[in-house]
């Protein structure tokens, strides 16, 4: 049994198996958490289903079904009533099993055992610093991240960086052209670059238009690669990046590889995967019409013909991001030099594509992999779906998993824009856009929650020290931004409210905090061993409906990993915090006695586990004090 242990799942396949039924993922499409009649933890509706085929009363059809499922390892009773078949699970055997079988790999298994994953996040411009929408989807990926590899998933993670842009040219451009300093003094480059540079040069397009003939000049050299302008373009793109990764490594977020979109072009990605494209018919040449001189993509998903290679001759984002795709997906004969980067905070070695020649011989294999995931912006779900159909195509037969995890804008609150110097009308959400220089970045965002949260921890915790408080909120700020980042349908926009965010009856992440501390410090009070065996005392209501959450953990992993659901493990989190302050409102633990005390002890040890581990996959910092 031990760390593979899972009860809910082991009920639902016996019920399966002695219902005929193909697996426990068809159990559950008749399950219904409304019991009838006499109640229950869960009710079956499949008799409704079975007196339509047999012709039967539904009562009789529940009878027939109750009939085969006695006898079973963690169901004390089961009845019929109505036409449903209800379910009372027997807790002591659940806390017997629980308590030989329980440890810290609780809720882990071995559904991606054997298989590589790759995940591409943040890949934001390298003209600019991180603001709260980016985080959007650095949260989303690294979660993901943590989830498969909490289900035994190798998984590696890319931030893909596009350093031929626009956005990193008009850098290029204020700085050699305009006069701007390279960088500025006690300012991270990120921040300066992207805050003044970027987006000063972009209101100087506009009353200079025939500026715009230095941005082309630099877009050039750029993508033939060589000379002044591209040296500097690519110093002040590892400049940029630089800084961008201080800010995730804040945030807890960690990579294995930075690719460069330049290094597609220079390695001949790009013209290799061009070519196999050209062998199979997926492109085309256009001889008149608008299109005229342009290769498209000749069959895409919307049944248009996509641009792929303008007339001029550039490759458009679709195109080189079919031959990184290709590339993920060991598609392409040819790979990548690689060279180590950096030691990340973590103490994961961060490596790098590159073009120098004292890339290292030694180093992991990052392509090949059995699935990919790509979590970029909704708005581009039109040339994902190119990228896909193109990539398929182009596998010969071979099994190609590509994912676009697709996600909306963050937008501020009123209340908060203004409470940030953001001027915002009463009823307007504020949308973020780095050319008009409208956002926050994510570095002053958590400054300004860390400073919320670091004055009512010191009010509130005159035990701490100064360095204590500070540590708290730290963890704290993190934690709410990465939360309110994951808790909403990724295809729904976000719209952040500081106060709803810091407010405990939001039952949001200072929520869930509050109730790890909780469990902590009921751990650390009770000066208790573990060890020896679990008693099974008289259960209460309470106890009960905690125990269900616990076993409930391991099939709300599952689900998520299968489905890509992060959305489905937040809300459990708010949901299993609420049963355990239900529950210690109710029920004494320290102040209990004999059996009942070290029970419930065992129960507080369990549950502080599961919350733990759900809270670390999303990117929270679990908290022991606050």
């Amino acid at each position: 049994m031990g760390s593979r242990l899972d009860i809910v799942e082991e009920t639902l396949s016996d019920i399966a198996a002695r219902l005929n039924l193909s697996s426990a993922d068809e159990v559950r499409t008749y399950i219904s958490n409304k019991t009838y009649g006499y109640g229950g933890d869960f009710s079956l509706i499949l008799a409704l289903k079975e007196s339509k085929v047999k012709h039967i009363p539904p009562e009789k059809a529940a009878e027939e079904i109750k009939s085969k499922l006695s006898g079973m390892r963690f169901i004390k009773k089961v009845d019929a009533v109505n036409g449903y078949v209800n379910f009372w699970y027997d807790f002591e055997e659940i806390v017997k099993a629980l308590s030989e079988g329980f440890d810290e790999s609780y809720g882990r298994d071995d559904q991606g055992k054997g298989k590589r994953i790759m995940i591409e996040h943040t890949s934001v411009n390298p003209n600019k610093a991180i603001h709260i929408g980016h985080v959007r989807n650095s949260a989303i990926g690294d979660a993901l991240s943590r989830l498969l590899n909490f289900v035994g998933y190798d998984v590696i993670v890319t931030n893909y960086i596009d350093d031929t842009g626009a956005q990193v040219a008009d850098n290029v451009v204020g700085v050699k052209f305009l006069g701007f300093p390279r960088s500025k003094e006690g300012v991270k480059a990120d921040h300066y670059l992207g805050d003044e540079v970027y987006v000063k040069v972009n209101k100087l397009y506009e009353k200079d238009p025939a500026l715009m003939e230095k941005r082309s000049l630099v877009l050039k050299a750029m993508e033939e690669g060589s000379g002044e302008l591209a040296a500097l373009a690519r110093d002040m793109v590892i400049d940029v990046l630089k800084g961008q990764l201080k800010t995730m490594e804040r945030l807890g977020v960690f990579y294995d590889l930075i690719n460069y979109e330049s290094h597609i072009l220079a390695y001949k990605f790009w013209a290799t995967a061009f070519s196999q494209m050209k062998e199979i018919g997926a492109v085309k040449l256009v001889t008149d019409g608008d299109k005229k001189g342009c290769w498209v993509f000749s069959s895409s998903p919307q049944g248009d013909d996509k641009i792929l290679v303008r007339s001029d001759g550039t490759v458009v984002y679709a195109g080189k991001d079919i031959a990184y795709a290709m590339w993920k997906h060991g598609l392409l004969k040819g790979d990548f030099r690689y060279k180590r980067f950096g030691m990340q905070r973590n103490g994961k070695e961060l490596w790098t594509t590159t073009l120098d020649e004292e890339s290292e011989e030694k180093h992991p294999v990052f392509n090949g992999v059995d699935q990919s995931i790509s979590v970029v912006d909704i708005r581009q779900s039109y040339e994902q779906s190119i990228v896909k159909e193109a990539i398929e195509r182009l596998s010969a037969g071979k099994p190609i998993r590509y994912v676009h995890y697709g996600y909306e804008v963050v937008a501020l609150s009123p209340n908060t824009a203004n409470k940030l110097g953001m001027n915002a009308e009463e009823k307007d959400v504020l949308q973020m856009s780095g050319r008009k220089g409208i956002y926050i970045n994510a570095d002053d965002f958590l400054d300004r929650l860390y400073g919320l949260i670091l004055d009512e921890t010191k009010d509130k915790n005159h035990e701490l020290s100064e360095e204590e408080c500070k540590v708290v909120a730290e963890s704290l700020a993190v934690s709410v931004l990465r939360y309110e980042m994951i808790r909403t349908d990724p295809k729904k926009m976000i719209v952040f409210d500081i106060d709803e965010a810091l407010n405990l009856e939001s039952k949001g992440a200072v929520y869930i905090e509050y109730t790890l501390s909780r469990m902590a410090g009921i751990i650390r009070n009770s000066a208790e061993e573990d060890g020896g065996s679990v008693p099974i005392p008289d259960l209460s209501d309470a106890d009960r409906k905690l125990l269900r959450g616990i076993i409930e953990f391991p099939g709300v992993i599952k689900a998520a990993a299968k489905n890509l659901d992060l959305v489905g493990i937040a809300g459990f989190m708010s949901s299993f915090a609420s049963d355990f302050n239900n529950f210690y409102a109710k029920e004494p633990v320290l102040k209990a006695e004999g059996d009942l005390r070290r029970f419930r002890l065992w129960l507080v040890k369990a549950s502080k586990q599961v919350l733990t581990d759900a809270a670390s996959i999303v990117g929270m910092v679990p908290l022991d004090r606050m």
